[in-house]
């Protein structure tokens, strides 16, 4: 039986077009100049000391920088990267910049999940302070209290069973008693080896939908059942 939810964002809550037409473009931007005016800041040191960490050699400011910039065009799901961009962002939010647009279909039922007694938890590749961030300054207002928890890459990459296992771990629940929402196929691969149940989303505005998919799909969170 299903006790609690997993919930992807970018793709299955968000529009995908907005993390990479907006949040993307809009850290990169910003990166250079944030990055130079608060380097001597603890949490900013210990992300420059990551990304020369993952390199595996001594960077100048401005080659870490320009690292930084290439796992952006790249689109790298690289802890350092994405801790770096929930700063920027929260910088963004709070001067009102950026406002994070929310699928109606999606808000609604996850609010009348909530209602049902339906714990909720998230697992994105952006930061738990990103995330926090986006739905504390979303279209339909703060709805961080729609939510139990939050996971990042911290826990394991997405596309790894091992990943799935920690998170029910962490929730306190078996695997199967959770059902994990996601546009990614592979994510939904790794999350049913961990022995949850998976619903791929596979909006036609975000990505294709699957022809002889092995697992559920749906186009939209109206036809999730429960």
């Amino acid at each position: 039986m299903i006790k609690a939810l997993l919930v992807d964002i970018e793709g299955t809550i968000s529009p995908i077009s907005f993390v990479k037409n907006v949040m993307f473009p809009y850290s990169e931007k910003k990166l250079e100049k944030f990055l130079k005016e608060n380097k001597d800041k603890e949490k900013i040191k210990k992300i420059i000391e990551d990304v020369k960490k993952e390199i595996g050699k001594e960077l100048s400011i401005d080659e870490v920088i320009e690292t930084l910039k290439e796992w952006i065009h790249q689109d790298k799901k690289i802890t350092p990267l994405k801790e770096l961009q929930g700063y920027i962002w929260e910088d963004g939010f709070k001067r009102g910049e950026l406002k994070a647009p929310i699928y109606e279909d999606a808000y609604q039922r996850l609010k009348e999940w909530r209602e049902k007694g339906f714990k909720i938890y998230i697992y994105s590749s952006g930061s738990v302070k990103a995330q926090k961030l986006f739905f504390s300054n979303s279209e339909f207002g703060n709805i961080l209290n729609m939510f139990d928890g939050h996971f990042d890459t911290k826990i394991g990459n997405k596309k790894n069973k091992s990943s799935y296992l920690r998170i029910a771990e962490q929730i306190g629940l078996n695997p199967d008693d959770i059902l994990f929402l996601s546009d990614n196929s592979e994510e939904i691969e790794a999350s049913v080896q961990a022995g949850m149940k998976a619903i791929k989303l596979s909006r036609p505005t975000d990505v294709e939908f699957i022809n002889n998919f092995p697992y559920p799909q749906v186009k939209s969170f109206k036809e999730i059942k429960i």
